[in-house]
């Protein structure tokens, strides 16, 4: 593991505004900056350091002022609705299932990267149900940062090479427990939890960054759930765990109950402090220390945009 302070000395944070450096730098007190193939990594939040996209991050955060000024940061581009799987948690359940065609994901694409964008998951849905996803990512160039999210279903050790070389950087794939009953439950497909291992040795073989995201419940942040879960992770070949909050929408439209209190994210907050820590652990990351009001605060259609 590289330190934040080793990094914050090189050279891109040495051209920012002092403020934002200053920032940043509080910024990644909480964060620990893993090593991989050369480059530098925070999180899935932002791109690898040294990339042209980390450089047009750098241009992005150095335009302090005012809402007309900010540049797109992230987003989320959901390249199909459909999917195999059945998730307890399903954002996109019920969403129109015909795919937007290829020429027109290519002009967003322009259109996203003119607007500055840093980081952009191709997303879904599957995704991997496009027989086109290596032309999408093809779409992009290297001012941008691309990851894919996953279940794994598709996810060849070819498929994933084809995609390293169209310029995707990570592979998120989708882990709700280390128990492979529970997780087939819980994704509603026999045999799903399978996929995620394969999954994760495919991404690791063809020289993509390898992670899992899992959606955080209660129950999931008791320690005595958390902990093994995490070491688990680390186990499988995920160098970082991407932790989301269930949504009241789609699936689970109404449904507060599953939502996260304020002592959960408390919690896990707390968490990335302790795993940032230690060295024998993957990098946890979370919206809840992102989207803090100590730190960025919601991006929500002002730097980060979902699009289906």
């Amino acid at each position: 593991m590289t330190g934040p302070k080793q990094v914050a000395n090189q050279a891109p944070f040495s051209e920012m505004h002092p403020q934002v450096a200053s920032f940043f730098l509080d910024y990644l007190s909480n964060e620990k900056v893993a090593e991989f193939r050369g480059r530098h990594v925070v999180n899935t939040h932002f791109p690898p350091y040294p990339s042209p996209a980390f450089d047009n991050l750098v241009s992005n955060l150095d335009q302090v002022g005012g809402v007309e000024e900010r540049r797109l940061h992230s987003v989320t581009l959901a390249i199909t609705n459909r999917c195999n799987y059945r998730c307890w948690h399903c954002y996109n359940a019920g969403r129109a299932q015909e795919d937007v065609p290829l020429r027109t994901l290519a002009a967003v694409a322009r259109d996203l990267q003119d607007l500055g964008s840093v980081m952009v998951t191709l997303s879904g849905g599957e995704p991997l149900l496009r027989d086109d996803i290596v032309r999408i990512a093809e779409s992009f160039d290297e001012r941008s940062c691309l990851t894919i999210n996953t279940t794994g279903d598709g996810f060849t050790p070819d498929r994933a090479s084809a995609l390293h070389d169209a310029g995707v950087f990570a592979v998120g794939v989708s882990l709700d427990s280390m128990v492979p009953s529970e997780h087939d439950r819980m994704r509603g497909l026999d045999g799903a939890f399978q996929t995620v291992l394969e999954a994760l040795k495919a991404a690791s073989n063809a020289g993509l960054y390898p992670y899992v995201v899992a959606v955080a419940t209660t129950e999931f942040l008791q320690e005595d759930h958390f902990w093994p879960f995490v070491q688990f992770a680390a186990e499988a070949g995920a160098l970082e765990i991407h932790i989301l909050e269930p949504c009241p929408t789609g699936r689970i439209a109404g449904k507060s109950d599953v939502l996260l209190r304020r002592a959960d994210r408390e919690r896990l907050t707390k968490y990335q402090s302790e795993v940032a820590a230690r060295d024998d652990l993957p990098i946890l990351s979370s919206l809840s220390y992102v989207e803090s009001s100590s730190a960025f605060g919601c991006g929500a259609g002002l730097t980060h945009l979902y699009i289906d």
